[in-house]
């Protein structure tokens, strides 16, 4: 309510001095806001995502280290080496997500990890199916950005698509281009120590190790 002059009237109450008429202040807040977030600003849907994704993300790293494993017994070393790198990387999506769900309040029992049960028929093998299974988590993390468009769920958006920790797009991208290299590395015709070299040697240079 407004004087003749027109100013807000103004009165004494038990509360101290208040606009005639004003609303409460937090009225019009509590009628809009998701009430949920007062919690947990991530959706339910969205936290089972993040954490099936964490459960792929440690399945890719005992995948890796069981390639490790079997190279190293081969007596090709530098390729262990190569492969203990590759499972690091996963370890480190993995973690990403921890972050972020702990961050955002997200309360949730760490996933179980499947069996790794795979059988290496020739040295091509893991190399071949490494750029299958960056694909599959590919699709994986692609399905969360879909998710997060269809809630607007901005913030989660941006986490996946960032620069920083969480740029699980971008990591895909660059995951699945190193695999294809490194398969046709080690599709060529050289011996396998020239080869090892070869695929460490890159591998390293990309600054991944």
């Amino acid at each position: 309510m407004l004087d003749k002059d027109g100013n807000p009237i103004q009165e004494k109450t038990s509360e101290g001095v208040q606009t005639v008429g004003a609303e409460p202040t937090m009225k019009y807040t509590e009628q809009v806001i998701d009430k949920s977030r007062r919690v947990c600003p991530l959706s339910t849907v969205m936290v089972e995502m993040l954490v099936k994704q964490m459960s792929a993300e440690l399945a890719n790293h005992a995948l890796y280290m069981t390639f490790a494993n079997y190279f190293e017994v081969e007596g090709l070393p530098k390729l262990g080496i190569y492969w203990r790198g590759r499972a690091r990387e996963e370890y480190l999506h993995h973690s990403w997500i921890f972050e972020y769900l702990t961050t955002n309040d997200a309360l949730f029992q760490y996933p179980p990890v499947p069996a790794i049960n795979v059988e290496i028929t020739d040295r091509i093998m893991p190399f071949a199916a490494t750029v299958d299974r960056e694909i599959e988590t590919t699709r994986g993390i692609n399905k969360i950005v879909d998710q997060a468009q269809k809630e607007s769920d901005w913030a989660t958006f941006q986490w996946l698509n960032g620069e920083d920790e969480g740029m699980l797009v971008k990591e895909q991208v660059e995951e699945e281009s190193i695999s294809r290299t490194i398969l046709d590395m080690a599709r060529e015709q050289a011996t396998w120590l020239r080869k090892e070299n070869a695929i460490l040697d890159f591998y390293n240079g990309l600054g991944r190790k």
